[in-house]
């Protein structure tokens, strides 16, 4: 275990991270502003995760973000000197994870996206659109799967 790790959810506290108890950080990076994200009881963000903190991150209970996941909350095609940023302005919108949520490796969420309680997003998938709770996404872009039924 780096020497980082054992002190990273420390460390994240002093950046203005919004840590609850027991969660797992691993080395991820994030851009932007560590006080926009909130992690909730016993989440995980795993190693490679890329946290584009331009707006608000929630990430709720017990919820997993898998390697190398990308959370991106802003768009810009390098305003003001790309001439698309004319049809594509530049725009910043938040993500919300539900409480266990399972993300799998290399998926990407977009700006602006909720992600429903007890949902997979199956590993690299593009997820563009809300994710309705107790649901499986995959693909790019992401499609619904099937819908998951939990016993309790």
């Amino acid at each position: 275990m780096p020497y980082f790790s054992r002190y990273s959810n420390w460390i994240y506290r002093q950046l203005g991270m919004r840590i609850t108890k027991s969660v797992k950080l691993s080395d991820f990076t994030v851009y932007g502003d560590p006080r926009n994200i909130t992690c909730e009881d016993n989440a995980e963000i795993n190693w490679g995760c890329f946290l584009l903190a331009k707006d608000k991150i929630y990430i709720g209970r017990n919820t997993t973000l898998a390697y190398n996941v990308s959370l991106i909350t802003s768009a810009n095609p390098n305003f003001p000197h790309n001439t698309l940023s004319k049809l594509y302005p530049p725009f910043t919108a938040p993500i919300t994870i539900g409480n266990n949520v399972w993300v799998g490796a290399n998926a990407t969420i977009l700006p602006g996206i909720t992600i429903g309680d007890e949902s997979v997003i199956a590993s690299g998938a593009l997820v563009n659109k809300d994710v309705p709770s107790r649901t499986l996404v995959g693909g790019v872009p992401a499609r619904i799967i099937k819908s998951i039924a939990i016993d309790s």
